[in-house]
């Protein structure tokens, strides 16, 4: 039997423990704008489980569904590790797979070796 080799998939950045914020993530090399830098699943969230998740620490992992506003979603993966920022360097999309939703992060502007990737939640995480 001949084994095939699966390439290894090298992630633009590296998880980083940043001061004040707990773990996030960092870029490990320049990331040019406009850049895709990962992607992940989600789990699909009926609407009376919406607010018990929202309440936790489990708040920066949930999406809100992009087509059924009875439902959400929670990123499964490195992605739920992007912090918050008013002004973010990276943002989401979504992307539908099948019967199943998935989050993408892309680099909105040029994201410099070191800096650490963001997102704007569209709320203050703290004020929550």
């Amino acid at each position: 039997m001949k084994r095939v080799k699966t390439p290894l998939t090298v992630r633009p950045y590296r998880v980083t423990a940043i001061p004040g914020r707990g773990l996030g993530l960092t870029a490990c090399s320049d990331i040019a704008a406009r850049t895709k830098i990962d992607d992940c699943f989600t789990w699909e969230l009926p609407g009376r489980d919406i607010k018990h998740v929202t309440e936790t620490v489990l708040n920066g992992n949930y999406f809100d569904h992009p087509v059924n506003s009875r439902r959400g979603l929670v990123a499964i993966g490195h992605i739920s590790l992007i912090n918050h920022d008013p002004e973010p360097n990276c943002e989401w999309r979504m992307l539908q797979v099948h019967d199943r939703w998935m989050v993408e992060a892309w680099s909105i502007r040029r994201v410099s070796k070191g800096e650490e990737l963001t997102f704007d939640y569209g709320y203050d995480p703290i004020a929550k």
